[in-house]
């Protein structure tokens, strides 16, 4: 699971991550309280790919996506904004500690919505 969204706090706004892998009944947490970092972050002509850092581990998600349905979302307080959400996007999950990869596999048909608001950001 992996969410990247810009949260507004007080007079502050900061980008907030959270993502938890699971692997061998092991949980990896990528999160913005625990010090991760997003070192890279590429949306373009329906790919997606995005690293995180925490520590000596990374998490590296790639993934081909088609633009999906179009849903209404919350903007301000009101239901008018437009995002899209696919449900047949394959995503290839890539952790590793340092050089070593401890963790690779392809998930299909996942569930992938990319807001047009924070790519450009």
């Amino acid at each position: 699971m992996l969410s990247i969204a810009d949260i507004p706090f007080k007079f502050l706004n900061f980008r907030g991550l959270i993502c938890v892998l699971i692997v061998d009944n092991k949980e990896f947490k990528f999160t913005t309280y625990n010090n991760a970092k997003i070192i890279q972050y590429e949306v373009s002509n329906g790919l997606l790919d995005i690293t995180l850092k925490k520590g000596c581990y990374y998490l590296t998600l790639t993934s081909k996506y088609d633009e999906g349905l179009k849903l209404s979302a919350p903007s301000k307080g009101k239901m008018e904004k437009e995002i899209f959400e696919s449900v047949s996007s394959d995503i290839l999950v890539t952790l590793r500690k340092g050089n070593d990869i401890i963790f690779s596999d392809v998930s299909v048909n996942c569930g992938l919505e990319v807001v047009q608001d924070l790519i450009e950001k």
